[in-house]
């Protein structure tokens, strides 16, 4: 049955998510901020886009590797896998605890675009309808993950949020 609508062609399709923690355990830590990075809580999160070509093979492996090396980069930085809080003052800080959820991992797909649609492209439109958390704001990370990745197919993107 083709969609009724274009707007329902133009939706990445959320297919899987997990989380993912540091591959060992790390106990509790807790890292103030300190005023210079209080003005970034107010910002909207830092989106990374990678685009890579893949095929529906590659795919499985891809993520697979890609949350087996994300829990070997948490062991170091750990923090990415806690979250903002905040103290009867309002003093904010990053913690983090090996109870904590994790990162976010997300697995959609996008069958109605390919690389070769995003090359041409002048504007950000089409980048618009590929990532989610358009518009969060990094003081979110109070509620949301401090970091969400989301892996899409076809074109295998890889939407850092942070």
């Amino acid at each position: 049955m083709a969609p009724e609508k274009e707007e329902e062609i133009m939706k990445v399709k959320i297919t899987g998510k997990c989380r993912v923690k540091p591959n060992k355990k790390l106990g509790r830590s807790e890292c103030q901020l300190v005023t210079f990075d209080l003005p970034y809580i107010a910002f909207q999160y830092n989106q990374k886009l990678m685009v890579y070509k893949g095929d529906e093979y590659e795919y499985e492996d891809r993520v697979g590797k890609l949350k087996d090396g994300l829990g070997v980069v948490l062991e170091d930085f750990y923090q990415l896998a806690g979250k903002l809080a905040k103290d009867e003052d309002w003093v904010f800080r990053v913690e983090y605890d090996d109870d904590m959820e994790g990162v976010e991992v997300l697995e959609a797909k996008a069958e109605w675009i390919s690389v070769e649609d995003l090359t041409v492209e002048e504007g950000t439109s089409t980048l618009k309808e590929l990532i989610p958390y358009s518009g969060i704001l990094n003081s979110e990370g109070l509620h949301r993950p401090l970091l969400s990745v989301q892996v899409a197919f076809p074109l295998f993107f890889i939407h850092i949020y942070s």
